[in-house]
């Protein structure tokens, strides 16, 4: 099976390299590297030409965001399957794709793995458990999340073709994507059971503090309509919001809590 691996990059030249040379040291053989920087201003172009002979297209253009860029990279991807491994993420080890798809076929619509979020205190592993499988209501959807993360999810190139990704969902656009293809494929799900990638969560994801947002955007595409969104959703954002304080007033003592949660290498 021939795996396409996209990396979306802009402006970040201090980590993009890291990333490049995890993919293309990658051991499997039948794999194409697919590169969309959103012209880039600040020599990240420069770092990924150094390695043009490794990379199967680059593209370098100005775009409307991240989705938009993904959307993009649909158009010259030749794959079964693709994974997003944007600019500071990478694959764990360089046998990842080898590990999964060596000698092996799959039908299911989205191949899965847990995830190692990377920030200033270190490593987490961060299992998943895809909340399709437990027969969720709307309400679970909206609420609980999908339990994986993108960089850890193998879609089938097909299906994602048809569905893309909706511009109209700056935060969560990953999220209503997985879920179409779920609920319109096969209803195949493929867990391989160990960490497919490290998230670079070092500077904050896209949605990181955008608590009512992020829930109005999955109230939209799961189309959840209840009174209980609104008490839910405020009650979110009012304990988020505590959260935020607390660590602006004994930053030492929360940064001291969460250290625990973390381990320096991996």
């Amino acid at each position: 099976m021939k795996i396409s691996v996209v990396t979306v990059s802009f402006n970040c030249k201090h980590v993009i390299e890291e990333t490049i040379l995890n993919v293309i040291e990658q051991t499997y053989v039948d794999k194409e590297y697919v590169i969309i920087d959103g012209a880039s201003t600040d020599g990240t172009l420069d770092i990924i030409k150094k390695y043009e002979s490794k990379i199967s297209c680059i593209v370098s253009e100005s775009d409307k965001g991240i989705f938009d860029a993904m959307n993009k990279s649909l158009n010259y991807i030749t794959g079964d399957y693709v994974i997003f491994m944007n600019a500071g993420d990478r694959f764990v080890h360089n046998n990842v794709l080898s590990d999964i798809f060596e000698g092996k076929t799959y039908d299911a619509d989205l191949i899965y793995g847990d995830t190692y979020l990377q920030t200033e205190f270190g490593y987490r592993l961060q299992k998943a458990n895809a909340i399709y499988l437990q027969s969720p209501t709307k309400k679970d959807l909206v609420f609980k999340s999908q339990g994986i993360c993108h960089q850890s999810i193998f879609t089938k190139v097909s299906m994602l073709k048809k569905i893309k990704f909706n511009l109209a969902y700056p935060m969560g656009a990953d999220y209503d994507t997985t879920a179409q293809i779920y609920y319109k494929g096969n209803h195949q799900l493929v867990y391989v059971g160990f960490p497919v990638s490290i998230f670079d969560d070092r500077t904050g994801g896209a949605s990181h503090g955008q608590v009512l947002r992020v829930l109005k955007e999955r109230r939209s595409f799961f189309n959840y309509n209840s009174i209980e969104f609104y008490y839910i959703s405020y009650y979110r954002y009012i304990i988020y919001m505590l959260k935020k304080v607390l660590k602006q007033i004994f930053p030492s003592f929360v940064n001291r809590y969460r250290r625990k949660k973390y381990k320096s290498i991996i």
